[in-house]
């Protein structure tokens, strides 16, 4: 994976998932973790219990789902397009991983100006993980490259 796609699964970045129930309306939540481990041909998102109901049932009905994310200070964005395979509990193994991805978010975001008792105040756990077929990849980074496909 080249340093630009690895960039958007490293602690620190903010990530949203968004869905579209079967008459395409849209749903979307904050994710408190992303992982691969095969250079973005799949990856994990982890979401909260607590503020992914819709998003959830629409992944049930559709399987479609779109990752974006976002360095808060660099504002380099990525969005990954595809198909999930399987959703589940996230397992308690993973909790350290998420505390971990998410807590970096909360390092960065207190770097800029906002407390940590913020972030450290959204429902991380329990979670669900949602393992996507990565199909497309974008960069949507501000700029004249925004919406350019990168794979």
């Amino acid at each position: 994976m080249n340093e630009r796609l690895q960039k958007c699964v490293e602690p620190g970045v903010s990530v949203i998932v968004g869905s579209v129930d079967a008459d395409g309306n849209p749903s979307c939540c904050r994710a408190v973790g992303l992982q691969t481990h095969d250079d973005l041909a799949t990856v994990t998102v982890f979401v909260p219990v607590a503020t992914s109901k819709d998003t959830m049932a629409d992944v049930q009905a559709t399987r479609r789902l779109a990752v974006v994310t976002t360095h808060p200070i660099s504002h380099c964005a990525t969005q990954l397009k595809g198909t999930v395979e399987r959703t589940r509990p996230a397992r308690e193994d993973e909790e350290p991983f998420i505390a971990e991805h998410f807590g970096g978010f909360g390092g960065v975001l207190n770097a800029i100006g906002y407390p940590l008792r913020i972030t450290r105040s959204v429902a991380q756990w329990p979670a669900y993980a949602l393992e996507m077929r990565v199909e497309e990849i974008y960069e949507q980074s501000p700029g004249p490259k925004a919406g350019t496909r990168l794979r």
